[in-house]
């Protein structure tokens, strides 16, 4: 019988393949929808798994060498540790029991690279031994190739990956595996004989029919997608949900146009805005509104733009000659699926080259926009900028007169705005002397006096309610469209100029396997999360100055006074004396609404991205899934233990009837009208001995007879051992 079910056997290892090389479908998107790094040695692993599932071996061996493949890929990936050194021990325990805490408490945007590249690593062990079973043991492909299909499918729809070529893949991986599979229960259920002539011919036809469908495919004409793209429907009909839930609907982050009616809480989405090479880390400003109307930001006029040319002067003069500079450069990387029709840029900018891409630019609020970016959605641009220095001294010096225009325009305020507001602003800046001073004092206030960074649980104003009144005296809550937009109502009652600025933060510092960092620079990945709102303060002598007053966030222009290099910033030096604020929290990616700009909640546990608690899901899924499918494996080892120190007649009934069900497990289930010998007969003739006649015949005199003999498990336990392994093996 084993000569027999050879065949078979390299069958189901030809099957077993194919379900590594649908699996691999699994990994190949990582590259464009994730930072994984490392593809190939995570599918080598993979590999490795699959390989070692497959050869006849202990288990206690088998799992060793998964454990030492899973040391040296995290050895590789992750650990500077030498693990020949034995290092890499002492890093274990102490990076273990710090992350297994995070683990338990839900902080899994804390977890280290290290924790997550272990459990991404278990989770391609398990899927490895769960192909396993259901390719080699239960014999069932189908359901993981339709799982497959609706991988790739969800994936080509909602993600920049295109799909296209790996459906072509599965459908012939899976038509090739489906073919075998089905000789394989032709040739089981017919005549075992001339079985390599059988396999050829059933082979070459499929082959054949697989080349030839793969051929038409690709030269066959295609019709034009014959359903609307459901993303932006999708998209369309969140936002129109939105708009219907009024004010206390839950709008989700993102940079927006409107901003008309700030407040309520926002959703987090850590999609991919766009990446960013640059010299010189900072905000990417994108717009500014300049009149406040009790609810929110608008325009006084529409913005006019004018077309430019790559690589003329852009003319978005922020700060006058007066102001130190040092010349940078950025490479700005869109992302496809996620175009916006406005460029960002950083302080200083000058001159863009991003041809073929038309755009325009209206200086006056410093709007960049795009006319034909959907048509080349990946096209990168440069900006040539120059970096700002503001001097501190000049700063406090710089309290001439404003331009009358400039002066009514920017401390513009809505005629019902509540008194307590414009007596506030007398109160924060009365000890100041200077301009900078009391600006200075408007964006410390919000460190202090009870404010609190939050971004769930938000009060919308009511209809007689100015939004910026209820954030300083009731709410006190709120991210940075109420700090920031505080600030600039607080300075202008002080009758300072200052406008409201929206963008985005600098991102995290991440790698892009599509890019390759030009030298001197450093690639941020910049999410919509990262969309942000901020003040600037006009300086008659220096231009528009950046300030920050929402919690947990830093200013990111470079200040220095006189005795301290061009390097040095008092914004984090607690020892300058023009430095008062607290120091603040380690910086935090930033959110924006679709229709408001919001910040991001660092300190909320949902802060966080989704495969951080999907990973930790899925492998503990699959462990109870996998614990379910080896249950006969383990609870055999364990009643093999316990029922040969037993000596009782009850042991014999228990182990027999576990034999019963093992077998049944293994496909010799026994109809209910077959007695136990002619099912012992039949155990026999397929393990080619008759140990299971034996054992029946001693189980039926105990059943039966009703003898009560001790001695007769204790001659048995042998035979019901040997049956066991054959029925495992």
């Amino acid at each position: 019988m084993r000569k027999r079910a050879r065949p078979m056997l390299w069958i189901r290892y030809v099957i077993y393949v194919c379900g590594f090389l649908l699996f691999w479908e699994w990994l190949r998107p990582l590259d464009e929808i994730s930072d994984t790094g490392n593809l190939p040695i995570f599918i080598l692993f993979t590999a490795s798994c699959f390989i070692l599932s497959a050869i006849r071996m202990p288990w206690w061996l088998r799992f060793v060498l998964k454990l030492a493949a899973l040391m040296i890929v995290l050895q590789v990936s992750v650990m500077e540790e030498n693990l020949i050194a034995g290092g890499w021990l002492s890093f274990i325990r102490t990076e273990l029991p710090a992350n297994l805490q995070l683990l338990f408490t839900g902080e899994f945007a804390s977890l280290t690279p290290f924790f997550r590249t272990l459990l991404f690593l278990i989770l391609l062990w398990l899927m490895s031994y769960l192909l396993y079973y259901w390719f080699i043991v239960a014999n069932r492909i189908f359901f993981f190739i339709i799982m497959t299909f609706l991988y790739i499918g969800i994936l080509d729809t909602f993600t920049p990956y295109d799909g296209s070529e790996a459906v072509v893949r599965v459908f012939l991986i899976s038509f090739f595996a489906m073919g075998i599979s089905a000789f394989a229960r032709l040739y089981q259920g017919g005549e075992k004989k001339q079985f390599p002539k059988q396999l050829l011919l059933w082979t070459v036809p499929l082959l054949v029919i697989l080349a030839v469908s793969a051929a038409v495919g690709y030269a066959a004409p295609k019709l034009p997608p014959q359903w609307a793209d459901p993303v932006p429907f999708i998209q369309t009909m969140s936002n129109s949900n939105e708009e219907k839930e009024g004010e206390g609907g839950i709008k989700k982050v993102g940079y927006g146009e409107d901003d008309s009616r700030l407040g309520g809480p926002f959703e987090q989405d850590n999609t991919i805005a766009f990446w960013a090479s640059t010299e010189a880390s900072g905000y990417w400003r994108v717009d500014s509104k300049d009149v406040y109307t009790g609810k929110g930001w608008e325009r006084s006029r529409e913005a006019e733009p004018e077309n430019f040319q790559s690589g003329e002067p852009v003319g978005i003069d922020l700060y006058t000659g007066n102001v130190a500079t040092e010349a940078r450069e950025a490479v700005i990387l869109p992302s496809p699926n996620q175009v916006l029709d406005r460029l960002v840029y950083p302080y200083g900018v000058q001159t863009f080259f991003s041809d073929p891409v038309a755009a325009a630019v209206d200086p006056d609020f410093g709007v960049v926009e795009t006319f034909n970016r959907a048509q080349y959605p990946e096209e990168n641009y440069t900006i040539a900028f120059e970096e700002p220095q503001y001097n501190l001294e000049d700063l406090r010096n710089d309290s001439g007169m404003d331009d009358a225009n400039t002066h009514y325009r920017y401390t513009q305020l809505p005629e019902n705005l509540p008194e307590r507001v414009r007596d506030l602003a007398d109160e924060i800046t009365a000890a100041g002397d200077t301009r900078y001073d009391k600006a200075k004092a408007v964006e410390q206030y919000f460190n202090q006096n009870g404010f609190q960074y939050r971004t769930q649980d938000i009060p919308v104003p009511e209809e007689d309610q100015d939004y910026v009144d209820q954030f300083l005296f009731e709410s006190k809550i709120g991210y940075c469209d109420n700090f920031s937009s505080a600030m600039v109502v607080l300075l202008r009652a002080a009758d300072i100029p200052a406008r409201w600025v929206k963008g985005f933060t600098e991102g995290q510092a991440a790698s892009n396997p599509n890019f390759t960092t030009p030298d001197g620079m450093t690639t941020y990945m910049v999410t919509n999360a990262n969309a942000h709102s901020w003040v600037e303060v006009y300086f008659p002598d220096t231009g528009w100055v950046p300030f920050e007053p929402t919690q947990g966030f830093t200013n990111p222009a470079e200040f220095v006074s006189e005795e301290e290099t061009a390097s040095e910033t008092p914004e984090t030096e607690p020892e300058t004396p023009e430095q008062e604020d607290p120091e603040p929290a380690p910086e935090q990616p930033e959110e924006q609404e679709e229709a408001p700009v919001q910040d991001n909640q660092t300190a909320a546990s949902s802060d966080f991205h989704p495969l951080y608690w999907i990973i930790p899901s899925i492998v503990v899924l699959l462990l109870a899934i996998i614990l379910y499918l080896t249950r006969y494996r383990w609870l055999t080892a364990y009643y093999v233990r316990k029922y040969r120190k037993e000596q009782s007649e009850e042991t014999f009934g228990k182990a027999y009837r576990y034999l019963l069900r093992l077998l049944s497990h293994k496909g010799f289930s026994r109809p209910s009208s077959q007695t136990l010998r002619e099912y012992a007969q039949i155990i026999d003739k397929e393990f080619g001995n008759k140990h299971m006649s034996e054992l029946t015949a001693e189980y039926e005199r105990i059943l039966y007879r009703n003898e009560k003999s001790a001695q007769a498990w204790i001659n048995a336990v042998e035979l019901w051992e040997n049956l066991i392994k054959q029925a495992t093996s």
